[in-house]
């Protein structure tokens, strides 16, 4: 897999990329959601899959990634706690 530079989003609640090249498998996404984004555009999301990310001690897998397209940049979900 190609090293990706993943952004920190602690207000979403999903893993989000722009390339669908990344997912380790992906199927065709047939829901209704679109993710919609801080100027007040929807965009569609295209595929869902998972990735396994490796680093040096661990391999991770994301479940669920979404693959849109008109995304800028990828967005790894992390959650907060309190």
């Amino acid at each position: 897999m190609n090293s990706v530079d993943w952004f920190l989003d602690t207000k979403m609640n999903q893993h989000i990329t722009p390339d669908l090249v990344i997912l380790t498998r992906s199927e065709l996404y047939f829901g209704n959601d679109h993710l919609h984004i801080g100027n007040g555009k929807s965009l569609s999301i295209s595929n869902i899959g998972y990735i396994m990310l490796h680093t040096p001690k661990h391999t991770f897998t994301l479940s669920n990634v979404l693959h849109v397209p008109h995304i800028t940049k990828p967005l790894l979900f992390v959650q907060k706690f309190y």
